[in-house]
């Protein structure tokens, strides 16, 4: 048992230098400020009292800025978020939220097809869980508790090199909308409306679809509950992405939406077809081929306006 003992603790001694680092990244990367943070942060500031709740993947996220509707609203989109995730973090707000009236659903090309949880941004449900305490039908992952898996150990020595501050929110505003202007590069070019379109396409799975339909059932059968008004939203897209879009899953897409419609008889504003050679207003509105920037997300945000006052 002395030997054990005397084994263990010189063990501990020759890696302490490995332990007290880990200690400090741990402590060091819980300071950093990330989007799921910040997002979760200024919705206990600022969205509680909110009429509008925005959900949503990127060109959600990127597109719909609250600034400019006529009625206080707040953008819970993110990268890469589906329709699983839309509902479980509206389950969780939708009790904190006594002024809402109007949830904005985001509708896009990879809306039914695609899924976080098995693609190349799983990584991103640790962070649903640590900063939303979301909870997944998943194993125990340790990314859900350490800092240093959740950022990967590259990276936790990158942000270490950098003494942890490295600006992990640039370009998200208080209101949840992620501003492009300035901060990501703009592409907008052929090839890459090409290689984004297959890129999305790629992602797509029959096997997908069921579990995004469900959570879009479930979400629509939530808000009518709670006497919230569902708007499904196809934000502008580029005329050189819209173009290389796979036909077969457009029209999968269009079909699946229209059996949900004829389930719970949406709102649906579908300005997909918007793109810089029919609106004017677009010429100089997208960050890349499926992303708005400021001037973009500003005349969306009128279009959106115009068609709830109408109805």
């Amino acid at each position: 048992m002395k030997i054990i003992l005397k084994i263990l603790i010189k063990s501990l001694l020759y890696t302490s230098p490995i332990w007290i680092l880990f200690i400090y990244l741990e402590v060091g990367l819980s300071k950093i400020e990330n989007t799921y943070s910040y997002k979760m942060r200024n919705f206990e500031n600022k969205g509680r009292d909110c009429v509008v709740l925005v959900l949503g993947n990127s060109e959600i996220l990127k597109g719909v800025n609250p600034e400019y509707m006529h009625l206080p609203a707040y953008n819970m989109a993110h990268v890469s978020q589906n329709y699983v995730l839309d509902e479980q973090i509206l389950k969780k707000l939708i009790l904190q939220m006594p002024r809402l009236k109007y949830v904005l659903l985001g509708v896009s090309y990879i809306s039914f097809g695609d899924d976080l949880q098995s693609g190349e941004e799983a990584w991103r449900l640790a962070f649903y869980r640590k900063h939303y305490r979301l909870d997944f039908d998943s194993p125990f992952d340790i990314k859900d508790v350490s800092n240093v898996f959740r950022y990967t150990p590259y990276e936790s020595l990158k942000l270490f090199s950098q003494n942890f501050n490295s600006n992990l929110v640039n370009g998200l505003q208080p209101t949840g909308w992620m501003k492009t202007d300035d901060c990501e590069s703009k592409d907008t070019t052929a090839e890459f409306s090409i290689a984004q379109a297959s890129r999305h396409t790629q992602a797509l799975k029959e096997e997908n679809i069921s579990k995004n339909i469900m959570a879009l059932r479930n979400i629509l059968s939530m808000l009518k509950k709670k006497g919230v008004r569902p708007i499904l939203v196809r934000t502008p897209v580029m005329q050189n992405y819209y173009t290389h879009l796979n036909a077969l899953w457009m029209n999968k897409n269009d079909s699946l939406l229209a059996v949900i419609n004829s389930e719970f008889s949406l709102d649906i504003l579908d300005f997909s077809k918007c793109n810089e050679s029919t609106d004017p207003s677009l010429k100089n509105g997208f960050n890349d081929v499926n992303h708005l920037n400021l001037e973009g997300s500003r005349h969306l945000a009128k279009l959106i306006c115009d068609e709830i006052s109408g109805q």
